[in-house]
Parts: C-alpha cells; sequence; structure tokens
C-alpha cells in the first residue's frame, strides 16, 4: 500500500512539476504521446501473450525486478518470484484482455484493462472477469511493468463498499 502510494504521489508531484516547468505546445508532445501510447499497447499484447504461453524468456524483460501484484486496495498479494510460480503452477483456460487504454506520463504510464482469467491452479477452478491497472515506468529507454493492482467484482459486491473482496 504504502509503495502504490509513493508511487502515485511521485507521479503527480512528476507531472505537475515539469508540467509547470517547461510549458510547450500542444501538437508536438500529442504525437510523441500517442506514439508511446501505441507502443505501450505493443508491449501490453506482448506481455499478454507471454502470460498465455508461459513464456518466461518474453515475460522476465518486461517485468520489473520489484514486479508485484496489488490487491485493489494496495495490499500487496503477490511480490514477482510468487506471481511467476503461480503463473507457472496454474493451467490456464482462458486468459483474454480488452479495453486496453495507456495513459503516459514522463516516464511512468498506466495502462487499464478487463481480463478475462479462468484456469486451474492447486487442483481448484477459477474463472475471474478483472479490471486491471498496470504501472509501466521507463528506464534506460525500455519500459516494465512494475506494479498490477487488479480487482474482481462480482454482481454482488459491485455497489458495496468494497466491490474487490478477492
Amino acid at each position: 500500500m504504502k509503495q502504490a502510494l509513493v508511487l502515485f504521489l511521485g507521479l503527480i508531484f512528476y507531472t505537475s512539476f515539469f508540467s509547470s516547468q517547461n510549458p510547450v505546445s500542444q501538437s508536438a508532445p500529442q504525437r510523441n504521446s500517442d506514439t508511446v501510447s501505441a507502443d505501450l499497447l505493443k508491449l501490453t499484447n506482448t506481455w499478454n501473450e507471454a502470460i498465455n504461453s508461459k513464456n518466461r524468456a518474453e515475460l522476465e524483460p518486461l517485468m520489473a525486478p520489484e514486479f508485484a501484484l496489488y490487491r485493489w486496495n494496495g495490499e500487496l498479494l503477490a511480490p514477482r518470484p510468487d506471481w511467476l510460480k503461480f503463473l507457472d503452477d496454474t493451467e490456464i483456460k482462458e486468459y483474454t484482455v480488452r479495453g486496453v487504454s495507456p495513459k503516459v506520463y514522463g516516464d511512468f504510464a498506466i495502462v487499464t484493462s478487463v481480463c478475462t482469467w479462468a484456469g486451474v491452479h492447486s487442483g481448484r477452478s477459477f474463472d475471474y472477469d478483472s479490471i486491471m491497472v498496470d504501472t509501466w515506468r521507463k528506464t534506460n529507454g525500455k519500459w516494465q511493468v512494475v506494479a498490477r493492482n487488479s480487482c474482481s467484482p462480482t454482481p454482488a459486491t459491485a455497489s458495496t463498499p468494497s466491490p474487490c473482496s478477492r
């Protein structure tokens, strides 16, 4: 939770500080932002394909060393090694991602999407429709996912104060 809050506050500070310090015309940054958004869309698709195929050679370079999966409330669910082990130990029946929408903030980006994720893990079947927020960071010219926050509301929980109980 603290990491997500620090990241969020740092992102706000970075964008507000640098946008007020370096005013520029809208046309050039928009084109650059569109290009970066297209790049992040491709990277997101590559990451999703690597998840489906459990291709560690493609997954590993896309994930920052400090990557972690968080619940919607910011609670740590799985650090990178645990997330990769869970993926290795899961029989994926379906993993589809739709509604992918990248938003670029300098060297950070937020990619929102909706996911259908079904399979078997430890002998137990699961089938979730989830909302995901992936945080990407550009370091040394390379984009990597540093965090994923997800929520799988059900019809019964969607209108409650805590819709993401899983």
